[in-house]
């Protein structure tokens, strides 16, 4: 049997969501492994197959996830509630890695906290930033690993399935193949313009990044904030973000293939 995985690389934009659920309908996977945390599988299973309502699994997943627990599907929700067809719908899975996400929550909401200091003072403490971005890279390597780990085991018992991941899939990819899995990766929401944190979450993992870069950084996302976030939802935000810097492109790139 010739396993294959189709990995879809999600940017957390409303028009990604949109692409990564008009892939989902035409789709014949038999099984979906979405990067949400472990421990609400079993509740998106039961959501899927329409033995929960919406309201429901939001009271449920309450309990599992820290509050608001609604923040934390994000680009999922039309997903979940009408991403599958009734007559082919497929084994859903949920691969995040719980401890992990806990600890990047906690980390979010520091973040969280650190922008509203600095908005309201004007003032950048780097340190404090810093200390929190390295934190949430070494977690983020950590947690990548496992979750390929996860996306493997899973994979091997089905002949197609497909994998949405927040992230570029590298660790998925490498586990894969090692499989013997043919992974298919595609990115979706293109073009998309990453945001300052996440080019400067993106540094961090890869070299040593200056005091004065990461200062810069931090104001473009205090800028970020003040100018998007605060006016828009985060996805909708994002795309007007993308769209404004990205505004030399005539028209959105077709899906790109890896």
């Amino acid at each position: 049997m010739r396993m294959e995985v189709e990995i879809l690389v999600k940017p957390p934009s409303r028009r990604a969501s949109e692409e990564a659920l008009r892939e989902l309908r035409r789709s014949r996977a038999q099984a979906v492994m979405l990067n949400l945390p472990e421990n609400i599988s079993g509740l998106v299973q039961d959501l899927v197959l329409g033995a929960i309502g919406y309201d429901d699994f939001l009271e449920e997943i309450e309990k599992k996830l820290p509050s608001p627990a609604s923040a934390w599907i994000k680009g999922y929700e039309r997903i979940l509630t009408s991403g599958f067809e009734a007559e082919k719908i497929p084994e859903v899975y949920c691969y995040g890695d719980v401890i992990s996400f806990k600890a990047e929550a906690e980390e979010a909401v520091q973040l969280t906290l650190l922008t509203l200091r600095s908005i309201i003072t004007n003032r950048v403490n780097v340190e404090e930033w810093l200390k929190i971005l390295q934190e949430r890279s070494r977690l983020r390597e950590i947690s990548s690993r496992r979750e390929a780990e996860k996306v493997a085991d899973i994979s091997v018992r089905y002949e197609k399935t497909i994998c949405i991941s927040d992230r570029t899939p590298t660790h998925i990819k490498s586990r894969l193949e090692k499989e013997r899995i043919k992974p298919r990766v595609h990115y979706l929401g293109q073009p998309y313009h990453f945001t300052p944190l996440e080019v400067l979450s993106r540094a961090l993992s890869r070299r040593r990044v200056s005091r004065e870069e990461l200062e810069r950084l931090i104001r473009e996302h205090i800028e970020f904030v003040r100018e998007y976030v605060y006016r828009k939802p985060m996805l909708e935000a994002i795309d007007e973000w993308s769209m404004k810097k990205l505004y030399w492109i005539p028209g959105p790139y077709e899906r790109k293939q890896v």
